[in-house]
């Protein structure tokens, strides 16, 4: 991508505001008055289904540009959280305030572990990425443009009247996040893509992800199980476990003692000379990178 993602896009700036009273009557979710300040910040947020807890006490802020691994054993709330995050659950107490140019959410794009389509509907993956401007206020052309424009950034255009059935798994994964992209978001969930595919595809996927993260200031929560990866990529990680969410800097969080309380094994950090985080468990007989 040499230009301005923006600019690739046609995408131009636009208030989305929404009145903060019913906002926070209905969702338990405020605004945040102006631009500056963090995008999102959960403030002593607990999460919960009926009388069944799954987080208490969240505490975090989220600013522009950031790069979260959100990482923990299955069940542990992760994606409760996103859900949360996406406003599909509201807090059981506290507050979930988003800043006030996306407090409506039409400026969050989510990429799904997978495909969330009934394979009995032929569809195309243009039709796909076009389902993603669903609810958002711009004229046709421009939203034709807008997809037209993701599908190149993403690299899938000149496949992009062939069926989402019938192309490679990296192929349907960047189909998804063009989805997600055509929305010009502000922050970009990603619950894990590269799940299931192949190195070659998970390499180029991460690539881009990554480089819409550090070139063009979309801010990214990337839910892994690949301690690696959030060694590697991520600028603030959190740890999702009994209930807790321990987050911060990956120097702060991404720590061996973090690690062993949540997942039970020995674990060992070290910084590496390019800057990255590599983690190891210790085994009783054998040392194995997670």
């Amino acid at each position: 991508m040499k230009e301005d993602i923006l600019k690739q896009l046609g995408l131009e700036p636009r208030p989305e505001m929404a009145p903060a009273s019913s906002l926070a009557s209905e969702t338990r979710v405020e605004q945040v008055p102006d631009q500056k300040g963090p995008i999102v910040s959960v403030q002593n947020a607990s999460f919960a289904y009926g009388r069944n807890f799954v987080l208490e006490s969240v505490e975090m802020q989220i600013q522009d540009g950031e790069f979260w691994c959100l990482i923990g054993p299955n069940g542990e709330g992760k994606t409760t959280f996103i859900k949360a995050l996406l406003g599909a659950l509201r807090p059981k107490k506290g507050l979930i305030r988003l800043r006030a140019d996306f407090a409506r959410r039409t400026r969050i794009g989510f990429v799904p572990q997978s495909c969330d389509l009934n394979q009995d509907v032929p569809t195309t993956i243009q039709s796909f990425v076009m389902q993603g401007t669903a609810g958002l206020t711009i004229e046709k052309h421009k939203l034709r443009h807008r997809v037209k424009r993701s599908l190149e950034v993403m690299g899938i255009h000149p496949i992009r009247e062939r069926s989402i059935w019938r192309v490679s798994g990296g192929q349907r994964q960047r189909a998804m996040v063009a989805r997600a992209l055509v929305r010009d978001p502000l922050l970009m969930i990603v619950d894990e893509p590269t799940a299931g595919l192949d190195l070659a595809a998970s390499s180029g996927l991460l690539n881009t992800i990554t480089e819409l993260n550090r070139k063009h200031r979309i801010t990214v929560l990337f839910v892994t199980h690949d301690l690696q990866l959030a060694g590697r990529y991520a600028s603030h990680v959190a740890v999702f476990k009994n209930r807790r969410v321990t987050c911060g800097s990956t120097q702060d969080v991404l720590t061996g003692e973090n690690l062993e309380a949540a997942f039970g094994v020995p674990t060992e950090v070290r910084k590496e000379a390019s800057g990255a985080y590599l983690v190891r468990t210790k085994l009783a007989y054998q040392e194995v990178a997670l």
